[in-house]
């Protein structure tokens, strides 16, 4: 078997979704055909966009699926709205979730922090991830870090409030 079973090329192109423009590629129509989208309205991949690694997830508008491409994906591609590039991926588990190193080692350090983390739903703890592993310095690496601790053990922390972040309770769980 492929490593990845699926490929296609397509131009990257605007998708204009309410006040928002995301930079995106659009999921080859017969490929769409194939894929479990009756199961799930979105579905988790890994890649290669232009031969660089992406992780992300095909999701729906308008009867068709898009992946975002974020301004370092398109920086590494060389690439811009407009340009074609080659689209190949492979299904993820929905579950799969990957903890950026300094995520990973504060809440190891830290088990109210991990117990805390574990009852967010996946979403957020994949939002929380990403908070961190889009951060390109050490400094802001630790600060996000930082927050998430905050924030985790229910401190009010501006920048994460709208994810709604659930505190342990104290008196549930002395």
């Amino acid at each position: 078997m492929d490593f990845f079973p699926y490929g296609f090329e397509t131009r990257i192109a605007h998708h204009d979704l309410g006040t928002y423009r995301y930079t995106v590629v659009w999921l080859d129509d017969d490929i769409a055909a194939e894929l479990p989208f009756g199961d799930h309205s979105r579905l988790r991949i890994t890649g290669e966009v232009a031969d660089v690694p992406i992780e992300g997830a095909w999701q729906p508008s308008r009867g068709r699926w898009f992946l975002m491409l974020g301004k370092p994906l398109l920086k590494a591609t060389g690439k811009g709205v407009g340009d074609e590039v080659d689209v190949r991926f492979r299904l993820a588990p929905p579950d799969d979730l990957t903890l950026p190193e300094a995520l990973q080692r504060a809440l190891d350090a830290d088990p109210d922090a991990r117990a805390a983390f574990e009852l967010q739903t996946l979403g957020k703890q994949r939002a929380l991830a990403h908070r961190v592993g889009s951060a390109k310095g050490p400094g802001t690496i630790a600060k996000r870090v930082t927050e998430i601790l905050d924030a985790l053990a229910g401190r009010n922390v501006p920048t994460l409030s709208r994810l709604r972040l659930v505190a342990p309770d104290p008196v549930a769980n002395p």
